[in-house]
C-alpha cells in the first residue's frame, strides 16, 4: 500500500527558497490538527491528521474516507486509504496557507491547517 505511493513520489528537489515544507521536521503542523481547503476539483474538504497515524477526510459533496498517513524518510506526506488509491505528497508554504504537490509537481490542493478536530466550514 504505502510502497506504492512511495515508488510513486519522486523526492522534489525544490530548495527552501521555494517554501517546501519539511513535513518530517515539521510533524507538529498537521499532527492532532485539520487541513481545511479547496481541492481542484472545487470541494472544500477537510482532513483531520490524528496524533494516533489515523486520517479522516470530509468533503462539501459529503464524500468520507478513512485510513492511515505516514511521513517519508524523504519528507512526503503519505496516506493510505481504505477505498481509494494511496497518494503521497509534497507542501509548499504559500503565506498563511499550504499548497500540496502530488508525485513529482502535479498541483493539488490548497489549505490551511486549523488546531484540533473541526468540521467543515459552513
Amino acid at each position: 500500500m504505502f510502497a506504492i505511493g512511495m515508488l510513486l513520489a519522486p523526492v522534489i528537489g525544490h530548495t527552501a527558497e521555494d517554501g517546501v515544507v519539511s513535513i518530517k521536521t515539521n510533524r507538529h503542523i498537521y499532527t492532532g490538527n485539520t487541513a481545511i481547503g479547496t481541492s481542484p476539483s472545487g470541494r472544500t474538504f477537510r482532513v483531520y491528521y490524528g496524533k494516533d497515524g489515523k486520517v479522516s477526510y470530509k468533503d462539501s459533496k459529503g464524500l468520507s474516507q478513512k485510513g492511515k498517513w505516514v511521513i517519508t524518510d524523504n519528507g512526503m506526506m503519505c496516506y493510505d486509504w481504505r477505498h481509494w488509491k494511496d497518494r503521497c505528497y509534497a507542501h509548499r508554504k504559500d503565506g498563511d496557507s499550504y499548497q500540496s504537490y502530488r508525485e513529482g509537481n502535479t498541483k493539488g490542493s490548497r489549505f490551511s491547517i486549523a488546531p484540533g478536530n473541526v468540521g467543515l466550514p459552513k
